[in-house]
């Protein structure tokens, strides 16, 4: 029974057979390849099942590991990060927003966040004239220096808030209870932002603003039958 091939060629399979004077064999498919014309005839006979050469199957392998080490590099960084890179330990330069490549198993990204972020402060201060004093306070704060933000040993936003808290209390120590008003008043003073950008550019953070909004001085009886005083509230800001 013959096979058409589309014109001029036409194929005919062959019946599936064993040698006799060999050991048997995987069946072979042979088909043969008839010419127009009566020209040549040529057989091609092709092993069904037959495995892959090695060389195709390693070179196949290769390509999907590589495949797969290539993916692993990428890095997507957002637009308001930063990506640090580090090669072996050792800072190889920072990448901006978009599609970033790492170099596999060598290179490592610490992502830094750039935005300014608001952080509210609660803590305990001593005025000058010895008043214990509840300060609340108002910060602005984000990363200004990607590399040491990235190789800061501590987290470098709890470090500067509780670098931020040292500088107020420093701040309210040099003033007296009466003073306070004043300050409270003064909102945003650039002096206060300079002194607490100072403390805490070590972990590369810088503050955009800082203000005490919020002072008050505890109240205590002076003895346990004897009626509190009201309490004394050195003011918010006005609306």
């Amino acid at each position: 029974m013959s096979m058409p091939c589309g014109p001029p060629a036409r194929c005919v399979p062959s019946e599936m057979g064993i040698r006799p004077d060999s050991a048997p064999s995987p069946p072979r498919r042979r088909w043969r390849v008839r010419t127009g014309g009566g020209g040549p005839m040529v057989v091609i006979a092709a092993r069904d099942g037959s495995p892959l050469p090695a060389s195709i199957a390693f070179l196949i392998v290769l390509g999907l590991v590589l495949a797969v080490v290539a993916v692993s590099g990428l890095r997507r960084v957002g637009a308001s990060e930063r990506l640090v890179v580090r090669r072996f330990g050792r800072t190889r330069g920072v990448r901006g927003p978009g599609l970033r490549f790492l170099l596999p198993l060598a290179d490592t990204g610490v992502r830094v966040p750039m935005g300014a972020r608001p952080h509210d402060l609660w803590f305990r201060a001593t005025t000058r004239d010895g008043v214990p004093v509840r300060v609340k306070a108002h910060a602005l704060m984000g990363a200004d220096d990607p590399v040491r933000y990235a190789e800061a040993a501590d987290a470098p936003s709890s470090a500067a808030q509780a670098g931020t808290e040292f500088v107020l209390r420093g701040v309210i120590a040099d003033r007296d209870l009466a003073d306070l008003p004043s300050l409270l008043a003064d909102g945003g003073d650039p002096e206060l932002v300079r002194r607490v950008n100072e403390a805490v550019r070590p972990w590369g953070v810088a503050a955009s603003l800082v203000s005490i909004t919020d002072a008050t001085v505890p109240v205590r009886s002076a003895s346990p039958g004897a009626p509190a005083a009201a309490p004394c509230a050195c003011g918010a800001r006005p609306g």
